[in-house]
């Protein structure tokens, strides 16, 4: 059994495999690469402006501990604005003490097990979250986009921010666990 990031739980090595196996050599946004932030995503996350939120919600879930971890992980990282795309009152409820759980699956669905640079990332891969949940990658030309299970689109507009224990896409929406991929 593999350790899960972020979802403090443990998922079986069948997705790590699938990775693995998925992992060779997809709006029109041209994406701006990102460097090597030297530390792990939890303070990659804490350092980044456009991350505030995204770092306010693993303090609040507690999943900074994980977050810090062995890797490598990727993580499609929400951007401040991808957060505020949300309904009205969403975060308001996340914060709460009854929302923790929700807000870690949402957290933990945003990251796969293994490093996936952007140049690995491929048109209709599937890439399955720590929580089970299955990720589709769009590609055309430059622009890449990582589809939900629900449908949900979000374009990467920053890749390839490298840490310590994996790396990082920033992306413009949020990914929304479905019911059996939580």
């Amino acid at each position: 059994m593999a350790a899960a990031f972020f979802a403090g739980t443990y998922v079986p090595v069948l997705a790590q495999s699938q990775n693995a196996a998925a992992q060779t050599n997809t709006t029109t946004t041209t994406i701006k690469s990102g460097n090597s932030t030297g530390k792990d995503l939890a303070i990659s996350a804490a350092k980044s402006a456009n991350h505030t939120i995204l770092f306010r919600a693993l303090r609040v879930s507690g999943l900074t501990e994980q977050a810090s971890g062995k890797g490598p992980y990727t993580v499609f990282a929400p951007t401040n604005e991808a957060f505020e795309k949300l309904p009205a009152g969403t975060m308001d409820e996340f914060w709460k003490p009854a929302g923790k759980s929700k807000l870690t699956k949402l957290l933990a669905y945003h990251v796969v097990k293994g490093k996936f640079t952007a140049d690995q990332l491929q048109d209709g891969q599937k890439l399955k979250t720590v929580t089970g949940g299955t990720l589709t990658v769009g590609k055309q030309g430059d622009s890449i986009t990582i589809t939900d299970g629900g449908g949900n689109t979000a374009t990467i507009n920053q890749a390839d921010v490298e840490a310590t224990n994996g790396i990082v896409h920033s992306i413009d929406t949020i990914l929304m666990p479905t019911p059996a991929g939580q």
